[in-house]
């Protein structure tokens, strides 16, 4: 069975530090966060439209890319996000743990297709980042509070 590896974003941003994050693995196919990866991409044109028009100060544009090496999976945070000649590119915001053709700080293009999640800041709290808040479940109550209390809509 493959297992999805995915990596959550320091209490203060995804632009922050990437050695305080942790990953949280998780089996392919499990309902819930295939359906928080679902809702994430439904959402995906908000997150475009927000990047493109910034009205209310959002800042720290992340997307979550999935990352393929032969049978491993590992969704990763990307930040510098750029969209040019109809391309997106990120930088690679974690260090890999089951993946071996990525490292942190790599310049990689990103596929619509392989956004798995994605978060920006306004007013001090993260919008998006859908599949953090199934992995509740798995995290001390502590921490989970901790994140609530950053997210817009917990």
């Amino acid at each position: 069975v493959l297992s999805l590896v995915l990596l959550l974003p320091c209490l203060s941003s995804c632009s922050g530090d990437a050695t305080k994050d942790k990953t949280i693995s998780v089996a392919e196919g499990y309902a819930e966060m295939t359906a928080a990866i679902g809702k994430a991409r439904s959402l995906l044109p908000e997150f475009w439209q927000v990047f493109d028009h910034r009205e209310h100060d959002e800042t720290d544009f992340c997307l979550k890319v999935k990352i393929t090496d032969k049978d491993n999976v590992e969704h990763f945070w990307a930040v510098d996000i750029e969209r040019k000649d109809g391309k997106i590119f990120g930088t690679i915001n974690n260090d890999p743990n089951q993946v071996h053709n990525v490292k942190i700080g790599d310049r990689i293009p990103i596929p619509e297709k392989d956004i798995s999640d994605w978060l920006y800041e306004r007013d001090g709290k993260m919008v998006g980042n859908y599949t953090l808040r199934v992995l509740f479940k798995q995290m001390p109550a502590a921490e989970v509070e901790n994140y609530k209390k950053m997210l817009a809509d917990p």
